[in-house]
């Protein structure tokens, strides 16, 4: 039998001590739910929890592929690090990367060479498609989504198709069973066990420090709510979770969905807690009855991002709500008893004092209508392939050219230069009060992007 092996690399230079940051290895697990289980043995290695020397040892000549997921994040250097040591084993098996940073930068991915083979965009069908013709020896050209290397080191792309049919791929719970569920249940957010959930891709909004947009194509593609509910209730039998954190980009795209969901959950006495993302002026829009119906299904924590109290800021990066509308919000989850989970960024590069100054001001006034509500706050840094990446080029922000650059550049680290010394000072100060005040130091130094003296080696 062929073998199959999918990496998932650490987020950072040792191993996560913040459950928060131990959610599934999606992005491996759902490629890994779709291969055929007679035809391939996959084996799915998290790098955060799992020692990947054990599984070097088992790797032989029927290795049709090694498939890497990652971010622009340290996830790039231990990526190329696990990438070193197959080159090392068997330099002739082919070297997979797929993931948000492959997909927004493909060619620079591509000339690294610890890459055979980017997969851009969603890769439940592509890779399908690839692992079959590079078990059987056959030509990559008809495989959408492609850039690979020929023998002579120069550059093929297959062309750009955009897949959304995410409903019809295997259900992820097919790939549970590659790993130690135990691992990914946490207690949080007042929960015993809670896991996350895929259940949507995209967003119908264009928010232009987003990368979402850029991959998605301001396309939003769900599993039905049948299928939403199938995947959650499996969940909540086999592994007795009491709550599902949903990772969708945008959730309530489908408030429709919403709702058939909360009825099935209520009509087969699924007992279960529930949060999920919207943007502020989707949750303003819900009715007092809508909000009262989910509530009785579970839903409990909304989460939202508001991104900045600077008006002048939410127009030019198009965010399409005011401070009003976000105080509205925070009101309409006091009187429902559902939490809000606020996340913001301060540092955009038109005026960041005044934008800093006027975001600390509406998270004082939302504290004061509920203070519980959850404060998540970050140093803006621009994303691939959106908008504000060439605003931040014409602002005087350098970017890296290759993969092993980018290997060494995160976005939590402050690399924006239009922001003084001073008002970093007060931002990581208010990043530590609201953003990072319950996480493990080496988690705090992620988040603020360490010190020029903390910068993680690759």
């Amino acid at each position: 039998m062929k073998q199959i092996i999918l990496y998932y690399p650490k987020l950072t230079g040792e191993k996560n001590s913040q459950p928060l940051y131990l959610g599934l290895p999606l992005s491996v697990l759902t490629l890994a739910a779709q291969l055929n289980p007679a035809k391939y043995r996959t084996c799915v290695i998290d790098g955060r929890i799992d020692d990947p020397t054990a599984i070097l040892h088992t790797i032989d000549a029927s290795c049709v592929c090694v498939g890497i997921s990652a971010i622009t994040s340290y996830q790039i250097t231990d990526g190329i690090c696990f990438a070193r040591q197959i080159r090392e084993i068997d330099p002739s098996i082919p070297i997979v990367w797929g993931g948000w940073h492959p997909s927004l930068m493909p060619l620079e991915t591509i000339r690294s060479a610890f890459a055979d083979i980017v997969i851009t965009g969603q890769g439940e069908f592509t890779f399908v498609q690839l692992v079959d013709r590079l078990a059987e020896h056959r030509n990559l050209d008809d495989v959408p989504n492609l850039y690979y290397k020929n023998p002579d080191g120069s550059v093929c792309s297959t062309g750009s198709v955009f897949l959304k049919d995410f409903a019809s791929a295997s259900p992820v719970a097919n790939a549970y069973p590659f790993v130690d569920m135990e691992q990914y249940i946490h207690p949080l957010w007042g929960n015993k066990r809670v896991i996350g959930f895929e259940s949507s891709r995209g967003c119908p909004w264009s928010c232009k420090f987003c990368s979402i947009g850029s991959l998605y194509q301001k396309n939003w593609n769900a599993l039905s709510a049948q299928q939403t509910f199938d995947g959650i209730a499996h969940l909540y039998h086999a592994y007795s979770v009491d709550a599902i954190h949903f990772y969708d980009n945008n959730f309530f795209a489908g408030e429709k969905r919403a709702q058939t969901l909360s009825e099935l959950l209520i009509r087969k006495n699924i007992s279960l807690r529930w949060d999920g993302t919207a943007v502020v002026q989707q949750f303003v829009r819900f009715s007092d009855a809508y909000i009262e119906s989910l509530k009785r299904s579970g839903f409990y924590r909304v989460i939202v991002g508001v991104e900045s109290g600077d008006e002048d800021v939410l127009a030019k990066i198009n965010k399409q709500h005011s401070n009003a509308q976000v105080l509205q919000l925070v009101e309409m989850c006091r009187r429902h008893g559902i939490m809000a989970s606020l996340s913001f960024m301060v540092g955009f590069p038109w005026n960041p004092e005044k934008d800093f100054s006027e975001t600390v001001q509406l998270i004082e006034k939302i504290k004061a209508i509920d203070p519980h509500t959850e404060i998540l706050l970050f140093i803006f840094s621009p994303y691939l392939g959106t908008p504000l990446y060439n605003a931040a080029l014409n602002h005087g922000m350098k970017f890296p050219d290759s993969l092993e650059g980018w290997a060494g550049y995160t976005y939590e680290r402050v690399n924006t230069p239009w922001i003084s010394k001073g008002l970093l000072r007060k931002m990581n100060r208010y990043i530590s009060f609201f953003g990072t005040k319950d996480m493990s130091e080496n988690l705090t130094k992620f988040f603020k992007g360490g010190t020029e003296n903390d910068k993680l080696a690759p």
